[in-house]
């Protein structure tokens, strides 16, 4: 990946034609913010293997632009999640603002949670202080993190990216095999949102850890706050606000997955809030 990073395209691609011309004019399109490119570090940059991806969608009117998230395991038993990222975003990240938050690594079992960025020399910054899991009383949920994401955020992702990735000779037929393997693992998992009014101007997501598939229906209210402290993150909210939710479980290694979603009134303050248990809006 360039140091200086790519800029975004100015349009999005009309057809396949759009695209094959966009790859043969440039080798760096789309920007290194982006979902597509952002789970392939370690292998792009180190060789290293990466296992398999999930990438999390949510139903709106432009299908390319639903990816939130994209989720794997590891060997060592954590899992990592990456949020989508507006373009060059200052993520709001456990009260701090931190610059381009790359992913989001669980570690089990010692259930600890903690954010990590990159700085522009590509090192990576851990959050000061790491979280853990949290058990609300009246559900068998643990409660991982809160996601709360704008439309406008999920509808302006590059839908084509492409980067030129320098291979050492001796090694280039081995990380060419890990790409392939990486492909064909690739998978989605669509998340479900609950009835909601088309303008709607962010979606809530709270994702979780069930204990089986069969507890991951148990939702309570508490899996997404909706108490006074929201006043601070989202313009419009209202006192005493009840909104539905809707939940989503996946199966993934070890693992089961809970998301929770909503739709409330209202309008985020900041492009994307990332949330931990302990913090104003995970309490």
């Amino acid at each position: 990946m360039p140091p200086d990073g790519a800029s975004e395209m100015d349009e999005k691609p009309r057809d396949d034609d759009d695209v094959a011309r966009l790859f043969r004019e440039s080798d760096d399109v789309g920007p290194d913010s982006s979902l597509w490119l952002r789970p392939l570090r370690q292998l792009f940059e180190q060789g290293k293997p990466v296992g398999q991806v999930i990438a999390l969608t949510v139903s709106l009117p432009e299908p390319l632009g639903s990816v939130f998230g994209m989720l794997t395991s590891t060997e060592n038993q954590r899992l990592i999640f990456w949020p989508v990222l507006p373009p060059e975003a200052t993520v709001i990240c456990d009260g701090e603002a931190v610059h381009v938050l790359d992913h989001i690594t669980l570690e089990l079992p010692s259930e600890k949670t903690h954010a990590t960025a990159y700085d522009a020399q590509g090192r990576s910054v851990h959050q000061s202080r790491s979280t853990r899991l949290r058990r609300p009383p009246d559900s068998s949920l643990a409660l991982w993190f809160n996601l709360l994401v704008r439309v406008d955020v999920l509808r302006r992702q590059a839908v084509a990216v492409q980067r030129r990735v320098p291979m050492p000779t001796s090694d280039r037929e081995r990380r060419e095999q890990e790409f392939r393997r990486y492909a064909e693992r690739f998978a989605f998992a669509h998340v479900e949102l609950p009835p909601h009014e088309s303008a709607c101007d962010y979606i809530y997501f709270g994702v979780c850890l069930a204990p089986d598939a069969a507890s991951a229906g148990q939702l309570s209210p508490s899996v997404l706050p909706a108490d006074a402290r929201m006043d601070s993150l989202i313009e419009g909210w209202p006192e005493g606000n009840v909104f539905p939710i809707s939940g989503s479980s996946l199966t993934f290694d070890r693992w089961t997955v809970c998301i929770a979603t909503a739709c409330p009134p209202g309008r985020l303050s900041s492009d994307l809030v990332v949330g931990f248990p302990r913090t104003s809006i995970s309490g």
